[in-house]
């Protein structure tokens, strides 16, 4: 995910979820203050007595101090925005993910007095999604599985909410089979710009009548474990090129029914495809291959066995690929405890700074141990570093952490008196 460059003196998005007495507040009524042209953005979260309740608010530096929602911030009708994503320096889309119902979505912005006000109309996406990116100053999301009126073809449904006019939504549908010429269906995963006038997502197969499991998943079982795809659309959905390679397996992140990016381009425009190999049939370890800007091929000479870095714990997966400056990607990994092997951690639970020139893998130190299983909310990055959200069930307030990726190194940036943080962002007035 990319900002502009400007880090001090912006306005942060963070999302976080606190314990309160209270069963509902009333609308708070924020005070007026002087305000910067951009500042950082945080939207928290309260849970108390069973029923939840979702705050935004805006302060000036997320590198220190600490900030609640006690007398601040935009309380939402309706908690759940799990994610959120920034298709211009202006706007925020939050996206709430609601299994197999349709996902909804809202738009705000930074009002006058450097609060956080609505922008926009609400978001209904009837079709659901299961990823989603930033194309054209756009939120595009996408959704597999479909099953269209007399084809036995698979498709997908791409919605585009475009802020430029008020979140409209438009939806067009698409046949996803075959798209490799092996028969089989894909379900997209990511939404990366590659150039001015095309974007790029993984393709995950499947075959026709494949048993996709519960919870919604549009993927089953294939006959290519071994092999990974890349689709390049143009602004209208239409295929321009399919990218294919056998060095890897597909390239996703994989948590039920969501299907989170693992491609990213570098600040000259190559796009590193990274594959955790989540397949268990496949024979291929985790890895990264690239294609070069401009080109229509996978680059043949680039190749890095990222498993095999991990050493003793190539059993780490990861999730979820940021790319922060340069060569520089961090990657959230699902790291086991040495003493317990075998203990079951289902979401990402650490960072590790890779430098895909180099191909040196780090292990992030300064963060929360591991074994206590932080929990990681969405991050922005700029000048060298990540700014992410790091939550804790023991006890501890949640904070954005700062990842230098120089040093492979992080420290506690801004505390929230919350339980967890979800986002973090920034936007400008």
């Amino acid at each position: 995910m990319k900002t502009n460059r400007q880090i001090l003196g912006m306005s942060l998005l963070l999302a976080a979820a606190f314990s309160v007495t209270s069963c509902k507040k009333d609308p708070v009524n924020n005070p007026p203050r002087e305000s910067n042209e951009v500042e950082f953005f945080l939207a928290t979260e309260i849970d108390a007595a069973g029923q939840a309740a979702e705050y935004l608010l805006a302060v000036p530096d997320i590198t220190q101090g600490t900030a609640s929602v006690v007398g601040n911030g935009l309380e939402l009708i309706e908690p759940g925005y799990n994610t959120w994503i920034f298709p211009t320096e202006h706007i925020g889309i939050g996206l709430k993910y609601q299994k197999g119902d349709p996902g909804l979505g809202l738009g705000v912005t930074l009002g006058p007095d450097g609060n956080i006000v609505e922008k926009g109309n609400q978001i209904r996406i009837e079709s659901r999604y299961t990823t989603y990116g930033v194309f054209q100053s756009k939120v595009v999301t996408g959704v597999g599985g479909i099953q269209v009126s007399g084809s036995d073809d698979i498709h997908t449904t791409f919605n585009v909410i475009d802020p430029a006019k008020g979140n409209a939504l438009s939806s067009k549908t698409i046949n996803t089979t075959n798209l490799t010429g092996n028969g089989e269906y894909a379900t997209l995963s990511g939404i990366v710009q590659f150039g001015e006038n095309e974007f790029l997502t993984a393709l995950v197969p499947s075959r026709i009548n494949s048993d996709t499991g519960e919870g919604g998943s549009s993927t089953g079982e294939t006959a290519y474990p071994d092999s990974v795809w890349i689709a390049a659309f143009d602004q209208d959905f239409n295929l321009l090129r399919v990218y294919g390679d056998d060095r890897l397996g597909y390239a996703s992140g994989r948590f039920r029914s969501q299907y989170y990016s693992t491609i990213g381009s570098d600040d000259n425009g190559n796009l590193y495809v990274f594959s955790p190999s989540n397949d268990d049939r496949s024979t291929r370890p985790a890895g990264v291959i690239r294609i070069n800007q401009g080109e229509e091929k996978f680059d043949e000479s680039y190749f890095w066995d990222i498993e095999g870095s991990l050493g003793a714990e190539k059993d780490s997966k990861f999730s979820n690929v940021y790319h922060v400056t340069g060569d520089y990607f961090v990657l959230d990994f699902r790291r086991m405890a040495e003493e317990d092997p075998n203990q079951e951690v289902a979401r990402p639970n650490a960072l590790a700074v890779l430098n895909v020139v180099t191909k040196e893998l780090t292990w992030v130190s300064g963060l929360p141990e591991y074994t206590k299983n932080p929990m990681f909310g969405n991050p922005i990055a700029e000048d060298g570093k990540l700014y992410i959200p790091v939550s804790l069930t023991t006890g501890e307030k949640p904070a954005v952490y700062i990842v230098d990726v120089a040093t492979s190194s992080a420290k506690r940036g801004i505390e929230v008196d919350a339980s967890q943080i979800t986002a973090v962002g920034k936007l400008k007035q």
